[in-house]
Parts: C-alpha cells; sequence; structure tokens
C-alpha cells in the first residue's frame, strides 16, 4: 500500500486532482475534513471543543488563531528571515536564488551541486548533483508543475495556503562517511517536537527507500522506542545512531526557534559537526507516535495562554 501511495504522490495529475478535491471539502466545511483525516489514522474523531492530545491542540490553534507567523515561518524562503532575527543565520545552508518559476532558473550561475525546492510543500525537491548531467527542461517542467499544486488543503493547513509558491536553490549538504554507510538513500534528519517554546522528543526518520527508517530520543538521547508505531511508511530501525555532537547546539537553537509557539517541529541535519536548520512545521504528520506520547504533549501545551481570534 505505501509503494502505492508513494507512486500516487510522485504524480503530479493525481496530486492536482487531490489538490482541487480537498479544496472543496475545505471551502465546504473545514472542521469535516480534519475530522476525516484524523479518523483515518486513529479510527475515531478528534475532540476540536475540549482538545487534549498534541494533534487536536494543533487543529484547535489552527481553527482559532492568528496563522501569521506560522505561515512566514513554514514558507521555507521567508523562515530563513526569522532564523536570522533570532541569531541563528550560521545554521541555514547557503542560498543560491529564489525564483518565480522554473524559466527564471539561470543554471550558469549556481554551482555544480545544489538543491531545487518549491518553498511551500512538502516532497518537491530536486537534489542535484552534478548540473552537467541535468535534464533542464524536464527539471523546469516539474517545477512548475508543483508550483500550480495548491499545497494546505488536505488536512487543513491553511498557513500553507496563504505563501506565496517559489522555487529556491540551497546549498548540497553532502554526508560525511559514516552518515552515508548508515543512511545511503537520505540524510539522518533530526526532528526536534518543542511545546511551549522546549524540546521534548527527537523522531530521526532516515534511509528513506521510499519506506523510511526511524528512531524517537529524548533531549538527552535516551533511547525511547516505546513511544513509536509503525506504519506502511516507517518502521522502527535496529540501528544505532550514535548521539550528535552537536546535540546540545540544537537543543538551544530549537528552545530559541520554539519560543514564540504553542507548538512547532524544528527540522534539523548534521553534516560533520555542525547542524543545518531544515524547515519549520506547525502541522505535522502523525500516526507514527502512540498515544500515550501524543497525549503527553499534548498535556505540555497550555491553550489558556493563547489569544483566540476566530
Amino acid at each position: 500500500m505505501s509503494k502505492i501511495k508513494n507512486v500516487l504522490n510522485r504524480n503530479y495529475f493525481y496530486r492536482f486532482a487531490a489538490a482541487k478535491w480537498h479544496k472543496h471539502a475545505v471551502e465546504k466545511d473545514p472542521e469535516k475534513e480534519i475530522r476525516r483525516v484524523y479518523y483515518m489514522t486513529f479510527g475515531k474523531y478528534p475532540d476540536l471543543e475540549s482538545p487534549r492530545n498534541i494533534i487536536e491542540k494543533t487543529y484547535w490553534l489552527t481553527l482559532h488563531t492568528d496563522l501569521s507567523e506560522w505561515t512566514r515561518c513554514a514558507d521555507k524562503y521567508l523562515m530563513r528571515d526569522y532564523i536570522k532575527e533570532c541569531g541563528l543565520e550560521q545554521l541555514l545552508p547557503i542560498n543560491y536564488g529564489k525564483f518565480n518559476r522554473g524559466e527564471d532558473i539561470n543554471f550558469e550561475k549556481l554551482p555544480k551541486s545544489f538543491v531545487l525546492k518549491t518553498n511551500n510543500a512538502s516532497a518537491t525537491c530536486i537534489v542535484v548533483k552534478d548540473k552537467d548531467k541535468l535534464d533542464k527542461k524536464k527539471t523546469i517542467k516539474t517545477l512548475n508543475q508543483w508550483l500550480s499544486i495548491p499545497f494546505g488543503y488536505s488536512g487543513y493547513q491553511p498557513h500553507y495556503l496563504a505563501i506565496k509558491p517559489c522555487i529556491i536553490a540551497e546549498e548540497y549538504l553532502v554526508a560525511d562517511e559514516e552518515q552515508e554507510r548508515l543512511s545511503p538513500n537520505s540524510l539522518i534528519d533530526y526532528k526536534f517536537y518543542c511545546c511551549d517554546g522546549e524540546p521534548q522528543v527527537i523522531w530521526t526518520p532516515f534511509n528513506r527507500r521510499p519506506e523510511v527508517e526511524m528512531n524517537l530520543f529524548d533531549i538527552h538521547w535516551k533511547s525511547i522506542p516505546q513511544y513509536l508505531v509503525e506504519t506502511d511508511e516507517n518502521f522502527i530501525s535496529d540501528t544505532v545512531l550514535k548521539k550528535p555532537t552537536c546535540l546540545d547546539e540544537m537543543v538551544g537553537a530549537s528552545r530559541i526557534l520554539s519560543k514564540p509557539f504553542s507548538h512547532v517541529r524544528v527540522d534539523f541535519y548534521v553534516i560533520g559537526d555542525k547542524p543545518y536548520i531544515g524547515e519549520l512545521t506547525f502541522t505535522p504528520g502523525y500516526g507514527f507516535f502512540s498515544e500515550v506520547l501524543y497525549n503527553k504533549l499534548g498535556d505540555l501545551v497550555d491553550l489558556s495562554k493563547v489569544k483566540r481570534v476566530r
């Protein structure tokens, strides 16, 4: 099932049609769309009136609060301004340019290796290891197709809908030998789930093929796999990931970046001993943590402190 899903998610026409269907559903009743997606994962409906777990509380925030800062920080391009304001510019990969459409990219001015991605969606990234071998015409077509797909209707993530889509070119991060051995199909992700300005757990998906190996740690790098749930797409790995030498730096950066928000996931890559910020995610995917952990995280978010605007 996961292989079929991954094939469909890479198909432009399927993604475009699905986005239009979700748009219709959201415009008719956003809460119904939330209940549909939640039920598909948990077999029950969320409590959106008196939310308990972190997913329910995130949806409550989506429905009732000002999302303008979510929009800015979820935008993979404008996010850079926020990170600079937080004094963490050194943790950003190099940006080579921003483009409104594929035809605007001047490949001659880009280095030999780089990454192209859209700023407003998931799984819209092209890793270019050698631009001399790149099919530029196909690349431009793919990027323009991605830009045309409205992202944010599925599961009702309206802060993405407010992002003005563009293409960005960034530094290609090269894994060291040890990371390449453990995760030959992708970089190791270090995803910090933060509640009310405090990082709580670190989810580490890696070696995407397309099934994903995963581990889970507390912020002291104690393994806590008992809170993980395997799915068609993610499975608990026997591979032991060593504690990053820059763990304390990532924990500190997560505290700074998450301070204004009730809940956010701060994503890092680690190259050598240096962390790089990947993105900030306010509505992360779910289903791979246990109900116990979702409740624990939810208990750490105090909605009484949040200003309700809608």
